[in-house]
């Protein structure tokens, strides 16, 4: 029962990585574009406006 209980919270850590990477995708994206302020993306990929502006920066 405990090593079902693992591979499932692995499983569900695993799909949240992969969400959170397609939300940072689909943000670059966005910022590339140039049409869509901070708070837009921010809202629109749920994260955070700090992490909105640190990818800003980057690019």
């Amino acid at each position: 029962m405990f090593m079902e209980a693992r591979l499932l919270d692995e499983r569900r850590e695993g799909i949240a990585e992969g969400e959170a990477n397609a939300n940072i995708a689909t943000a670059k994206r966005m910022l590339a574009k140039g049409c869509y302020s901070l708070e837009v993306i921010a809202e629109l990929t749920n994260l955070s406006l700090a992490d909105v502006e640190k990818l800003k920066e980057e690019s």
